[in-house]
């Protein structure tokens, strides 16, 4: 071999080598890039679960808020009208007072329908037979 084609070669096993060198430099970066990108998704997902339970837990807390408030007002009627009725005259808390029992007239009324047919008492009577 002359010195000149050793040269060469030993140029071009230098090349190489830092070619080699670089390519598992960059291969380094890019598995940190990759790891760093799958933790950023991990993050997103966690994120995302927590959005949306934050979002239920917002609902429930407002459902919570609206039943309570349901909860108050009838309390708060059932003070107002006693307080109204000791401003009305008697006639008009007679006639409301009326009204109101014909109204829970009709709605017992409507409540006891349902019952009176015989099938169901006998079908219940069975089932708790059965049971027992």
């Amino acid at each position: 071999m002359s010195p000149p084609e050793l040269e060469e070669l030993q140029k071009k096993k230098t090349d190489l080598e830092n070619e080699l060198q670089s390519m598992e430099e960059r291969e380094k970066t890019l598995d940190e890039k990759v790891k760093i990108l799958e933790e950023k998704l991990e993050i997103q997902e966690v994120d995302e679960k927590v959005k949306t339970r934050r979002e239920a837990i917002n609902q429930l807390e407002s459902r919570i808020k609206e039943l309570e408030k349901k909860l108050k007002e009838p309390q708060e009627k059932s003070k107002a009208p006693t307080e109204v009725q000791e401003q009305l005259p008697p006639e008009i808390i007679e006639e409301a007072a009326e009204e109101a029992q014909q109204e829970e007239m009709v709605v017992m009324e409507s409540d006891f329908a349902p019952e009176t047919s015989p099938e169901p008492e006998q079908h219940e009577s069975k089932k708790k037979r059965r049971f027992f």
